[in-house]
């Protein structure tokens, strides 16, 4: 394997970082900036099952996910990536760089949005975000990080009780602003 070069984001940065120490957990060694990368173009693989166009220019909408700046602290010297990768995946980066523009009605992208794609698309596996396998379509939030469903299949018991909680927590808050927002409302009349 040769080395490749790429500058991203500091964002990317982060992001990559993050995944870097999630996959160290999850296979209990080390995992290196390249081996993360290779690992990600892995599990981004699951776009194959969605027309390539309408998969990518939903990954591409999708907001990057809040990488805490506290927990994953990346230097500026991060941003030049130097790393060792299959070229399996430097094809793929490849490709996604020759179609995103169209995908996304740009001129032309760097390698760098095309990692964060993948990154992302990556993130998104990694975090069980539903995807409307039966028809293969999906609304503009349903991929969206911050607004996405999670399929309940996919949650263990600790989690569901956790939302569950949560979710209860926020409908008294709501109710006990609606009640308190209707007695201020009669008292206008």
């Amino acid at each position: 394997m040769n080395y490749y070069q790429a500058r991203i984001s500091i964002e990317t940065a982060r992001l990559l970082e993050k995944m870097r120490i999630d996959y160290e957990k999850k296979i209990g060694g080390n995992v290196t900036k390249g081996d993360c990368l290779i690992r990600a173009f892995e599990d981004a693989r699951w776009t194959d099952n969605y027309d390539y166009d309408f998969i990518w220019k939903k990954i591409h909408s999708t907001q990057m996910p809040v990488i805490p700046k506290a927990e994953y602290e990346v230097s500026p010297s991060a941003q030049m990536l130097k790393i060792q990768i299959t070229d399996d995946v430097k094809d793929g980066i490849q490709k996604l760089k020759e179609h995103l523009p169209s995908i996304i009605g740009t001129r032309s992208v760097t390698v760098g949005v095309c990692i964060r794609e993948i990154l992302k698309a990556a993130y998104i596996k990694e975090n069980n975000f539903y995807i409307d396998d039966e028809n293969k379509t999906a609304q503009a939030s349903t991929i969206n990080l911050p607004d996405t469903i999670l399929s309940s299949s996919n949650l263990n018991t600790d989690t569901k009780d956790t939302m569950i909680a949560l979710l209860e927590d926020s409908q008294k808050q709501m109710n006990a602003l609606f009640d308190n927002l209707k007695n201020e409302l009669s008292k206008l009349q």
